[in-house]
C-alpha cells in the first residue's frame, strides 16, 4: 500500500497549516517521505503566505485556528486557484463545519485523532481524484498537455518534447490559468534553490511559445505571465 502512495505523491509539494506544534510535527515526519517537498504554517496567515510563494499541490489543515481559520485561508485561496485539492482536519464534525468544507470545495475532511495510515490514504485518494478530473488539459490549436504522462500532445498523435523546466513552467501556469502567476513564484517552482533573472525567465517563456504557440503565453508588464486558452 504504501508504495502505491509514494508512486501517487513522490512530485507533489504539500502545505500543512496546524496550530497544535506536536501535531504539526507528527503530520511532517508522517509525510516527508512520500512527497517532493513539504511546507509548513501554523495558522491561516501564514499558510496563506506559504501558498501565494510557493507552487501547492495539496493543502491540508486545521479547521479551527487563531488568527485566520483555515476555512477563511481556503476562501481566500480559492479566489486565486478554484481547482487545489483541501482536506481539512477537526475535532468537530459539526454540521455548519462540513457545509463550509463544501463551499470551498474541500475534497476530504480528517478527523482528529487520526493515525498516519488515515492520513496517508485520505492524501491518496484526494490527488488520486485530481488526476482523473485534470489528467488531460485541453488548450487551443489542437494541443494538449496530459499531467500524468506530462506530454504535450498536437491533434492526438503528435507528441511535442519537453524540458522538465518547460513541464514545471507550463504545469505552473495551467493550475493557475485564470490568474497572473508572479515572477516570483515561477522562479521559485521552475529554477528552485537556483534562481533566474528576469532575463532568463522571459528567454525561458519565448523558447516554450516556439514549441507551442505564441499567443499560449501572455506577459503582464510588470507582474508575471498568464495563460490565454480562449
Amino acid at each position: 500500500m504504501y508504495e502505491k502512495i509514494e508512486e501517487l505523491l513522490k512530485d507533489k509539494t504539500i502545505l500543512i497549516v496546524e496550530d497544535e506544534v506536536s501535531l504539526l510535527e507528527i503530520m511532517l515526519e508522517s509525510t516527508q517521505e512520500y512527497v517532493n517537498e513539504v511546507f509548513t504554517a501554523t495558522n491561516g496567515i501564514e499558510g496563506l503566505e506559504v501558498f501565494q510563494s510557493k507552487n501547492i499541490d495539496l493543502i491540508i489543515s486545521d479547521i479551527h485556528m487563531a488568527k485566520m481559520t483555515g476555512l477563511r485561508m481556503s476562501h481566500e485561496i480559492r479566489k486565486v486557484d478554484p481547482y487545489i485539492p483541501i482536506i481539512f482536519l477537526t475535532a468537530y464534525d459539526t454540521d455548519e463545519n462540513m457545509i463550509e468544507a463544501i463551499k470551498v470545495k474541500s475534497r476530504n475532511v480528517l478527523r482528529k485523532p487520526f493515525d498516519k495510515k488515515q492520513l496517508l490514504l485520505s492524501m491518496m485518494l484526494v490527488m488520486n481524484s485530481f488526476k482523473e478530473e485534470f489528467s488531460l488539459f485541453e488548450l487551443a490549436n489542437g494541443y494538449k498537455y496530459n499531467f500524468d504522462t506530462k506530454e504535450l500532445i498536437f491533434n492526438d498523435k503528435h507528441l511535442i518534447s519537453l524540458t522538465k523546466k518547460e513541464q514545471r513552467l507550463l504545469e505552473l501556469l495551467l493550475k493557475h490559468q485564470e490568474h497572473v502567476v508572479p515572477f516570483s513564484m515561477i522562479e521559485n517552482y521552475v529554477w528552485m534553490e537556483n534562481g533566474a533573472t528576469a532575463d532568463a525567465i522571459r528567454m525561458f517563456i519565448n523558447k516554450l511559445r516556439k514549441k507551442i504557440y505564441p499567443e499560449l503565453i501572455q506577459n503582464i508588464q510588470g507582474i508575471g505571465y498568464k495563460l490565454s486558452i480562449n
